[in-house]
């Protein structure tokens, strides 16, 4: 499948094996509006190991910038990922990730984003996206799903979309471009 391409859902009827209740019944495909690009650097890298929930690190932001149509700022320090990796398939693995951030915007307000989503590459990848350039986004899968939070007059808006980010790690950064679903 191309990228930037949505592939439309199969209609009712031509499922065999469920008996649906309302097989002409349809529903709208989304579309993806432009939120921002995020960078963030991050500042350190902790290993805690293998625990109860998988083999577990810890990897501190430094900080950065966000920017699009509706919203721009900067990233405050101190956010952080506190990923789980799972070893599968071979020479694959899976991080989960589960990530905190603040914005704060050139208007003064912050906004608090969570993430959760997976990065999926082959092993041997892991250790290199360190490396400024050593990789590019088409040679692993990263994938976030965002959510944004702000009590501000201005951003209520953000409480109540669905987004989802395309992400990759260069260098010690780590890059999205997120959209809105609507």
């Amino acid at each position: 499948m191309e990228p930037g391409t949505v592939e439309k859902p199969h209609q009712l009827v031509t499922v065999v094996n469920t008996k649906w209740a309302k097989p002409h019944f349809t529903l709208p495909v989304r579309s993806l509006q432009f939120l921002f690009h995020l960078k963030c650097e991050i500042e350190s890298f902790r290993h805690i190991g293998g625990g109860g929930h998988g083999d577990r690190s810890t990897i501190i932001f430094k900080g950065g910038r966000f920017e699009g149509p509706k919203l721009r700022g900067e990233i405050l320090p101190g956010g952080g990922d506190w990923e789980t990796i799972q070893d599968h398939d071979g020479d694959q693995q899976t991080a989960h990730l589960d990530t905190r951030y603040n914005l704060l915007t050139e208007d003064g307000v912050c906004i608090f984003l969570t993430t959760t989503g997976t990065q999926t590459r082959k092993k041997a990848t892991l250790e290199e996206l360190g490396d400024e350039d050593k990789h590019t986004p088409y040679e692993y899968r990263m994938r976030l799903y965002l959510t944004l939070e702000s009590g501000d007059k201005r951003y209520p808006w953000l409480n109540n979309i669905v987004a989802i980010a395309s992400s990759a790690r260069n260098g010690s950064r780590v890059i999205y471009a997120a959209y809105q679903v609507l």
